[in-house]
């Protein structure tokens, strides 16, 4: 079968190339993928000479975001059969750890992730563990679906929110997690939530969604404070960072009410360190907290992008083949107008 290999971090270590087909275990199933979804932030690292993910051990194939048929079930798999639609779970864990005996696997010490450490979706075909395979409706695209990894860890993201009936939520960034938090958190106990963001593309596909928005002048953040603090003098009650950007944080706890939260989803990217003002966070009694990515909220995902309370369809910006991969990538990181970017490994 056709695959993407990274034989090590760096675009001239890869390859599309033909592969042996996975091997199915007795309580395995065989996805045959239809879509797989970039993850900027994670697939350009990859593509990164001397980068790589931090859990990433290669050689590998990337892709964590897919959906397609069942091809292939092994001989205890009851509950799927050849030709089912379905999604996946990236993640694996030992279940007999620490923290897996405590039901926090999220924090599992030998974390596995397909696309990561264990093989992944940008190839014709990925095996994946039966209790991780979802099945997805007749009314749900193969886009969307693939959208489940994002969403799942969205979903974790709001938990630790914590949201309280009421309460006024900010989130920074118009990617497609702040997109997703926003969709997810319009949906939760908030009053109100508030996109702030410099791409005016993406702010207007987030009133699409419903979602209140500013506009960030990323060289004058007054001009957004201004406009935040003309409808809300006291600040928000939880703020989301979906930029991983330092400085972004560091505004951001300056937005807060007094008691208030925020919650870092994005990963900071660069080697900056984050300083906070603990003046400001003891006299206001803030929390700074953050969210990693998700552990068996794979369920809730499908069902959000089931029922329309998150728009896949509207978050995927471009369509290209397996062969395209290097163009889909380029696209993604230098296209800010992009947000998702899809694979169809089993289109030519």
């Amino acid at each position: 079968m056709k695959a993407l290999v990274y034989d090590k971090p760096g675009r001239q270590y890869s390859g599309i190339r033909e592969v042996p087909y996975p091997v199915c275990g007795s309580d395995d199933v065989i996805i045959k993928v239809m879509s797989a979804s970039i993850c900027k932030g994670v697939e350009h690292d990859h593509d990164q000479e001397g980068v790589g993910t931090d859990l990433a051990v290669y050689p590998v194939t990337p892709g964590h975001e897919f959906s397609g048929y069942v091809e292939e079930v092994g001989s205890n798999v009851t509950r799927f059969k050849k030709g089912d639609r379905v999604c996946a779970d990236n993640t694996e864990y030992c279940g007999d750890c620490y923290y897996c005996r405590k039901e926090e696997s999220n924090y599992c010490p030998t974390f596995g992730s397909l696309g990561h450490n264990i093989n992944g979706g940008f190839a014709e075909y990925v095996r994946v563990k039966k209790e991780k395979v979802f099945p997805i409706p007749d009314s749900l695209s193969f886009n969307s679906a693939a959208l489940g990894e994002p969403v799942a860890c969205c979903l974790h993201a709001v938990d630790r929110c914590e949201i309280k009936y009421g309460d006024t939520v900010v989130v920074f960034g118009a990617g497609p997690m702040g997109l997703i938090l926003a969709q997810l958190l319009n949906h939760s106990n908030a009053s109100e939530v508030i996109l702030i963001a410099s791409t005016q593309s993406k702010l207007d596909l987030a009133e699409k969604m419903g979602v209140k928005t500013i506009l960030m002048d990323r060289n004058d953040y007054s001009v957004h404070t201004e406009k935040f603090r003309a409808e809300h003098p006291y600040g928000a009650d939880v703020v989301v960072d979906a930029t991983g950007s330092v400085r972004v944080i560091q505004h951001g706890m300056t937005l807060l009410k007094k008691g208030g939260r925020l919650v870092q989803y994005a990963l900071v990217h660069s080697d900056e360190q984050l300083t906070l003002d603990p003046r400001l966070m003891f006299n206001n009694e803030l929390t700074y907290t953050c969210s990693f990515c998700q552990s068996h909220n794979f369920g809730r995902a499908v069902e959000a992008l089931s029922d329309g309370r998150v728009d896949g369809d509207l978050l995927v910006t471009h369509e290209y083949t397996l062969d395209q991969f290097y163009e889909a990538l380029d696209e993604n990181v230098n296209n800010h107008d992009s947000i998702k970017v899809v694979i169809h490994p089993n289109q030519e």
